[in-house]
């Protein structure tokens, strides 16, 4: 189906032609143009947009799934010459071909906005210990409990992707639409499958000692303590979300087995009490605030605090090697806008970071990706449904724009893998704490379901 848009203010192209991508942003964010819907529901993919759901067209916003479509076609330009070409490609490549300069537009005021956008992002978004990192977090997670406790689930208030009940469907079956996987069941019940599987994949016992670096509103920390009785440390750089966190605590009577701080992860390693301290480390979408030059601070971190049969799982948002090049050394929305200073890395910078830095060993991987495309997808639902609670926190018209350009914008890049959303296990090398990851569960897929099985599971019955 085609993608039009309606252009309110001549800026527009202005914009665009100027700062590139964040000029797209930009412009939507003034409200400069805005995506027309669909004539019909059943022109949408039924996975991008469900039948049943609700429209969310407005005059502020335009179609909110219309600028997930926009995006989809803009990445698909974008590797159609690729695809094309059939030429072989090496990722490495990019690490000497690609730059601020050249990853824009061929416009040539293209790629000088491009440059002073990256070089903004470079000097002044910095993830340092001396409070770089502190500033960059509060510009995101301080701006209202309320605001995020409009849109995420209630009962884990968890900020990352959630693990959905999902099946592939069989070739040429469109329950799935595109993407030929069919997801169900609430928000909530995938939050807690999401939360299930973090533990489960640390194999975390009665009693251990946990620390959740980056614990948002407690979510994890909360049921590794309710679950399994563990003794949780959990660290922030952000006073709004600790303080929520806690008054959750508080509520489930669990303050004997929590403690939260306010302190950045590499001053926290460096207390000689907490060398060797923790069984196991636990940190949900954390990493992409650390940064790319910071990453091997982050794994020397886990290093001194890990005890020595410890593990470390972590849920990362990662750029695929192909791209990661070009995205590191470029600016958008998230990096300067939405996450000041934040870096999806790639999976190689991981595994790299922990070798140059650390012991720790990759050694298991689950990737979650498309979850999350669907994960955002609600969160913008129930964003749009608390438009009127939205507006009497004090958030006008402009920032349900740049909330909505945030959630299609990543929905778009998880939807059509542009970025991944992995669940990584490391460990010292003959760690016996992993010894059950190798159960067939872990390491087999199950059959694929029948026509008329995946039709039964469609239908709750």
């Amino acid at each position: 189906a085609p993608v039009t848009l309606r252009v309110f203010d001549e800026w527009f192209f202005v914009k665009v032609a100027t700062e590139y991508d964040l000029g797209l942003a930009r412009s939507y964010m003034a409200g400069h143009f805005a995506v027309e819907p669909l004539a019909a529901p059943a022109h949408y993919d039924p996975v991008v947009r469900p039948p049943a759901a609700a429209d969310e067209t407005d005059a502020a916003l335009g179609d909110p799934v219309g600028l997930t479509r926009l995006f989809l076609l803009i990445i698909g330009n974008r590797d159609h010459a690729t695809l094309e070409t059939h030429r072989p490609v090496r990722s490495a490549r990019a690490h000497a071909l690609s730059g601020a300069f050249s990853n824009a537009s061929g416009l040539f005021v293209a790629k000088i906005g491009a440059l002073l956008n990256y070089l903004r992002y470079k000097i002044t978004m910095d993830n340092s210990e001396r409070g770089g990192s502190l500033r960059n977090i509060h510009a995101h997670y301080d701006l209202s409990n309320d605001l995020f406790s409009s849109f995420l689930d209630k009962e884990t208030l968890m900020y990352s992707s959630a693990i959905y009940d999902a099946v592939a469907v069989p070739p040429g079956n469109l329950l799935g639409g595109k993407s030929n996987i069919v997801f169900r069941g609430t928000l909530e019940e995938a939050q807690w499958r999401k939360l299930d599987t973090l533990l489960d994949r640390a194999q975390v016992r009665p009693g251990q000692t946990l620390l959740d670096i980056g614990f948002g509103w407690g979510g994890l920390t909360l049921h590794a303590a309710k679950k399994y009785g563990c003794r949780v440390t959990g660290i922030t750089l952000s006073v709004e979300q600790k303080a929520l966190a806690e008054e959750r605590v508080a509520a489930a009577g669990l303050g004997h087995l929590i403690d939260f701080e306010v302190a950045d992860y590499r001053t926290f390693a460096r207390r000689p009490e907490n060398r060797g301290r923790f069984d196991r480390v636990l940190s949900c979408e954390m990493i992409e605030a650390v940064g790319h030059e910071h990453l091997g601070e982050f794994f020397w971190a886990v290093e001194q605090v890990l005890a020595p049969d410890g593990i470390l799982v972590m849920e990362a948002i990662t750029t695929p090697e192909a791209r990661y090049e070009t995205y590191r050394r470029s600016t958008d929305l998230i990096n300067t806008i939405i996450f000041p200073g934040s870096c999806c890395p790639s999976l190689h910078a991981l595994v790299d970071a922990s070798y140059r830095h650390s012991s720790l060993t990759l050694e298991h991987v689950d990737n979650i990706g498309l979850h999350y495309a669907r994960t955002l997808a609600e969160w913008r639902r129930r964003f749009n449904r608390a438009a009127r609670d939205v507006k009497a926190l004090g958030f006008d018209d402009v920032f349900r724009r740049v909330w909505n350009y945030y959630l299609t914008y990543c929905e778009a890049a998880f939807h059509s893998q542009t970025e991944n959303c992995l669940i990584l296990v490391f460990a010292r090398p003959g760690c016996r704490g992993i010894v059950p990851l190798s159960e067939t569960r872990c390491v087999t897929q199950a059959r694929g379901m029948e026509e008329e099985e995946v039709a039964r599971w469609v239908d709750g019955t």
